[in-house]
């Protein structure tokens, strides 16, 4: 994981640390201590329901629909590598592109996404290794796919990045790739 990504995940744990500190302190004092982060706030809600309602698409193959929520220069980061190595793709028919080519590559059959948890920041700090300031959503759920009959289940992570048109312009993934691969018999990244 390269600086970009690790100031990201880092922002997520210090976030989490502080609301579930936070939120056990204020319920045993009356007294409630504010703490701040000069490198980000909390970002409004509607950006974890937008980053909800976008994967819900991708999970039902409505890729049509997802790509309406694509901004027209989306970058889509697959988890394979670190920041200079990952595979990734650029621009939004690339992306719906390549995810609909993936339905029929695959073999899959569904995708069930559930136990989302949505952590939306506004990044106000000079982020480092590539990232940009603005409104991130920082998602963990279960995702339970079938590939010609075989059942795999994982957590998955997936950060989520807005422009300012409320438009996804990056998705940076964080999974386990090796039972995807197992269960398809084949590597779908692999340059052929």
């Amino acid at each position: 994981m390269k600086n970009s990504n690790y100031v990201l995940l880092s922002a997520v744990i210090v976030a989490l640390t502080i609301c579930i500190t936070g939120c056990d302190t204020a319920t045993k004092n009356t007294k409630t201590e504010v703490i701040t982060n000069p490198l980000f706030a909390i970002a409004p809600t509607d950006y974890s329901v937008i980053a909800e309602k976008a994967l819900t698409q991708l999970a039902n193959f409505d890729y049509d629909a997802w790509g309406q929520m694509l901004a027209d220069n989306v970058e889509y980061s697959f988890p394979d590598g670190d920041n200079d190595t990952r595979t990734k793709l650029v621009g939004k028919a690339a992306v719906v592109g390549w995810w609909k080519g993936f339905r029929k590559d695959s073999g899959i059959s569904s995708m069930t996404m559930s136990e989302f948890n949505h952590f939306p920041l506004d990044v106000t700090g000079d982020p480092k290794g590539g990232a940009v300031k603005g409104f991130y959503v920082f998602s963990y759920f279960s995702n339970k796919m079938v590939f010609r009959g075989n059942n795999v289940g994982l957590r998955m992570n997936f950060v989520t990045h807005f422009n300012a048109d409320k438009k996804i312009d990056r998705y940076v993934t964080y999974y386990d790739r090796t039972p995807i691969i197992k269960a398809m018999g084949k590597n779908l990244l692999e340059k052929k």
